[in-house]
């Protein structure tokens, strides 16, 4: 073995210095990005979601059948709770064909004790029109049946609207909004609805950003809404197992592999992986890492790409689970007993629970429990209410207080005359000379420190910024020389 010199093991160890510094810098970026983006569109969302509580009539909220629970949250509910008796909350539990029939038996029973609840798969055609919808009731549905690309329990879900108009005795259109966590199947279930992809679909975060309006026939116009998270954490385990937040984008994959393992039997871990035993999760990354190959420079297994390649497999769908309803059924504290029965007032409860009842006689109970068998967490705590409107109040009044600054700098300027006096005037109030309120020429470093996904749209911000400060420079100085003009014909005239 060839011995180093001293400089050349110096030199070693100042590159490694180097690139060890150079990650730890991109990691702190690339947090910083992560969490500003996400607090963007937290606000942002949160803004969709209050226009569509506002103006529909109907919430279905859609829930996964492999976790409903833990896809409601009580703030959302609350929400709609709070903005009046009118409002009506239907649940959708959705991707029915993930899990057995009596697990969606079970959650069913659960839930129809707080609101109507909808057994529901979505259509997973690709083809831009003419989804294929199946009237067979849910009763009646084979196995076959849900493991086809067709639509299941748009029937039902149709026929529990058309009651709520009949017993409303409403002779126009309904509105009704389409709510729930990222990635439950929202505008899935709405493309299923209208037989054509009206929504834009995807198995990432965040494909839905703007509230969007369909329309069913003259009688029902659907709003989707974008997935709302009312959580200020990215890194909070929960939102990760929902598919809430991108997986490339996370820091620390660590707590929602840990939240895996501790809800998950480790018997199936070990088979569906082929790891030998383990006692704690850096151990079982350390041990997936070395069989899928994922290792580092010197043979060191790679435990954060481990944990990646987890956490898409479980948001991918190649780790299939399920979760059982808890034992005894308590109404949580946003919801008593006079809503539910206020609100059951307006749906035909015996022909919704007829039909669930024939869709499940029919279903293949033969059919064995699918994937993991996991302890459901409940309810997945949101951040309160009055925090999210404070901030949304406090951006939409920075907002208006920028755009009266605007006013009053293109509004407000003096009337030049002959007198040089308020030349000065204005040269003052805009910088003190012409030269001094041109626009400066766009600055490249504070572009590159964008993320590379949005260096276009904050290019493209900036080059409109620069516009409108050369058209404010323009008018300035177009005013300055007409100014200029009047007064040397002035002083000419006398």
């Amino acid at each position: 073995m060839k011995r180093r010199s001293l400089d050349t093991f110096q030199r070693d160890i100042q590159q490694r210095q180097q690139a060890f510094d150079q990650r730890e810098v991109e990691m702190q970026n690339l947090e910083k990005h992560v969490n500003f983006e996400n607090e963007n569109s937290r606000k942002a969302y949160y803004r969709e979601f209050k226009k569509v509580i506002e103006a529909a009539d109907v919430i279905l909220e859609v829930l996964d059948a492999r976790d409903p629970l833990g896809c409601r949250c009580p703030q959302v509910e609350q929400a709609v709770v709070q903005s009046g008796i009118n409002k009506k909350i239907v649940l959708v539990l959705n991707k029915i064909d993930l899990v057995s029939k009596d697990i969606v038996e079970k959650w069913i029973k659960y839930l129809r004790h707080e609101f109507p609840t909808v057994a529901f798969k979505a259509s997973t055609q690709q083809q831009n029109k003419n989804l294929k919808r199946s009237n067979v009731p849910i009763s009646k549905a084979t196995a076959d049946l849900l493991g086809s690309s067709a639509c299941v329990g748009a029937e039902c879900l149709m026929k529990l609207l058309g009651n709520y108009c009949r017993n409303q005795d409403i002779k126009t259109a309904i509105t009704v909004g389409v709510v729930g966590f990222p990635n439950v199947g929202k505008s899935s279930l709405i493309n299923s609805l209208k037989r054509a992809r009206a929504c834009s679909v995807g198995a990432t975060p965040g494909v839905t950003k703007c509230l969007q309006e369909v329309h069913l026939d003259k009688h029902i116009k659907l709003l989707d809404c974008p997935g709302i998270v009312m959580t200020t954490s990215t890194s909070d385990a929960a939102m990760i197992l929902r598919n809430c937040v991108k997986i490339e984008q996370l820091v620390d994959p660590l707590p929602a592999i840990e939240a895996i393992l501790r809800r998950c039997n480790k018997t199936q871990i070990m088979e569906h992986y082929g790891v030998p035993d383990f006692h704690t999760a850096h151990e079982f990354l350390a041990l997936l890492a070395r069989r899928q190959g994922k290792l580092r420079k010197g043979g060191l297994p790679d435990s954060d790409k481990a944990a990646k390649s987890v956490l898409m497999d479980w948001t991918g769908g190649r780790i299939s689970y399920f979760t059982h309803p808890p034992e005894t059924h308590t109404l949580p504290t946003h919801v008593s007993a006079e809503i539910v029965a206020e609100m059951g007032k307006a749906f035909d409860w015996d022909e919704l629970e007829k039909g669930n009842e024939e869709a499940l006689a029919v279903l293949d109970s033969t059919v064995p429990d699918m994937g993991f068998c996991m302890t459901t967490s409940g309810m997945t705590q949101g951040a309160q209410l009055d925090m999210l409107v404070e901030d949304d109040v406090k951006s939409v009044e920075q907002e208006e207080s920028l755009g009266k600054a605007e006013l009053m700098e293109e509004d407000q300027d003096p009337e030049f005359g002959p007198m040089t006096v308020e030349i000065k005037t204005a040269q003052a109030k805009n910088g003190g000379s012409v030269e001094g309120s041109a626009p400066k020429p766009v600055d490249l470093r504070d572009i590159i420190g964008v993320d590379p996904l949005h260096q276009g749209q904050a290019l493209l911000a900036a080059g409109k910024k620069r516009k409108k400060q050369q058209k404010r420079a323009d008018k300035i100085a177009v005013k300055l020389s007409d100014t200029l003009t009047s007064a040397m014909n002035s002083f000419w005239d006398s």
